[in-house]
């Protein structure tokens, strides 16, 4: 114990001179003798323009924008893989950043919150952060520095649990054991209750057609669920750690819901295809190595695929088979490129591919003259396919943090657009096709270079209020 207090200390002075010098405390400002208020006036802020000079983010573009995301996750990265350093989990840090023209930062200050820390838990979270500081200079050279304010979490907060109530409802072991009127009960709501495998007591209720087994410690779903009750219609064992062949279903026809996020899991489990009448599969958050279509295939009532922050780099061509589908969830992959064949799910009224690497959308999107919401954001997209005008029923657009330099002209075809989001992008011209879009009822333009610092005194403020005439809320 004395060796690793040693090891601790030695690591946290060998970084001091460094932290003390550039990464400090917000509240040791006074103390350290460093004026905030000096930094404050000697680097500009990264978005706004000052003296009539471009912003920083103007003269850069978007590759200002795209490299604080990449860093975004960098850092989160960075969190996970050494979590183990953390004396704790769940803090918020606020952080202040100067930095040098060269890309070095002058300097950093950092606040923590949110939980309870000693003076010496506050140091290793301090220590934490300088080590990402040094290894990770910003990767490119302005004209004249900047600052950026950020916000992050250190680690997962432990959720509290919440007990669901209602009619029919029971939430806890003892509740479930203790009723008199188990044909009652049509929901167990078993989350956060520490259970490393399925109690006994579920098997009891006739009636019981959901049951959410969320934020426990299951290593298995057994058989006996999907066998013995029958009434059983959702399942939900969102982030447990259940590994791949340790989910066994067995065939049936009541269930249609079934969660499986947050798992262990690399692969779609084969006994998924015994849910004949499965409408709803939820896989995100686990590390899928591909997706198995075959397996999918044979459910062919499912209308709703998550596949959200699934570790996925490319969809198999084989995802056009898929006909039934409705709503198809891509967050947070690493896509680079979208295949053809999605325009082949003839049925998708809403598709969410935001938080990847597309640089484009494929033109073939424009056969699903069913698709409704279309989420693209945070990406590096730069313009729409012509063949967009036939998307006619298509009602939200949303393609902020982006690459556009001009809203494209194929917007002005879609007549049922109700809500459009460029936040982020680069734009430098108004969107005037917008004005003839009689359904449309929010439009967000916010952080473009369109305005320069105020939108009803640019030359677009007319725009802006035939917009709002038309009763649509125009976000900049």
């Amino acid at each position: 114990m004395k060796r690793w207090i040693l090891l601790l200390l030695f690591g946290v002075l060998t970084v001091s001179g460094w932290a003390q010098d550039r990464i400090v405390l917000l509240r040791d400002t006074t103390r350290l003798n460093l004026s905030l208020a000096e930094l404050i006036k000697k680097y500009p802020p990264a978005f706004a323009r000052t003296a009539g000079e471009k912003s920083v983010f103007e003269r850069h573009g978007k590759m200002f924008m795209d490299t604080i995301n990449t860093r975004t996750q960098q850092f989160f990265s960075y969190v996970e893989r050494n979590k183990k350093q953390l004396p704790l989990t769940g803090v918020m840090i606020n952080t202040w950043e100067f930095v040098r023209a060269d890309g070095a930062y002058d300097r950093v200050f950092c606040e923590f919150s949110g939980r309870e820390l000693t003076d010496q838990q506050e140091g290793q979270f301090l220590q934490f952060v300088a080590q990402w500081y040094g290894q990770h200079p910003f990767p490119f050279k302005t004209t004249s520095g900047f600052r950026w304010q950020s916000m992050s979490i250190l680690g997962s907060i432990p959720p509290k649990r919440v007990a669901r109530t209602g009619p029919g409802t029971i939430s806890t072991l003892e509740a479930a054991e203790k009723t008199t009127r188990p044909d009652t009960v049509t929901a167990l709501a078993f989350n956060q209750l520490g259970l490393s495998s399925i109690p006994e007591v579920v098997y009891r209720f006739p009636k019981l057609a959901e049951l959410d087994l969320t934020r426990n410690n299951l290593h298995e779903l057994p058989a006996r669920l999907t066998a013995d009750i029958r009434t059983l219609k959702r399942l939900s064992v969102l982030f447990n750690s259940i590994p791949d062949d340790s989910v066994f279903i067995t065939r049936n026809k009541h269930l249609v819901s079934l969660n499986l996020q947050g798992n262990k899991l690399t692969r779609i489990p084969a006994s998924v295809r015994q849910n004949r009448r499965l409408e709803s599969l939820w896989m995100g958050n686990n590390q899928l190595a591909n997706v198995d279509i075959k397996t999918l295939r044979r459910l062919r009532r499912l209308t709703d695929l998550n596949l959200y922050s699934a570790g996925l780099t490319q969809l198999p061509k084989t995802i056009g088979r898929l006909k039934h589908v409705k709503v198809l969830d891509l967050y947070y992959n690493k896509f680079t490129k979208l295949p053809d064949e999605l325009g082949r799910m003839k049925r998708l009224e809403q598709l969410a591919v935001a938080h990847n690497d597309l640089h484009d959308l494929p033109p073939s999107l424009a056969r699903l003259r069913r698709l409704q919401v279309l989420f693209a954001h945070h990406n590096r997209i730069s313009q729409l396919p012509d063949q967009y005008k036939k998307l006619q029923q298509l009602r939200v657009l949303d393609l902020g943090y982006n690459w556009f330099n001009a809203v494209p002209a194929v917007l002005g075809s879609l007549p049922a657009l109700e809500e459009v989001d460029f936040n982020n992008n680069n734009l430098r011209a108004f969107p005037t096709m917008l004005t003839s879009l009689r359904n449309l009822k929010k439009v967000y333009l916010g952080s473009n270079p369109l305005f320069g610092n105020e939108a009803m005194s640019s030359p677009y403020a007319n725009q802006i209020r035939q917009l709002e005439a038309n009763k649509t809320q125009v976000t900049y």
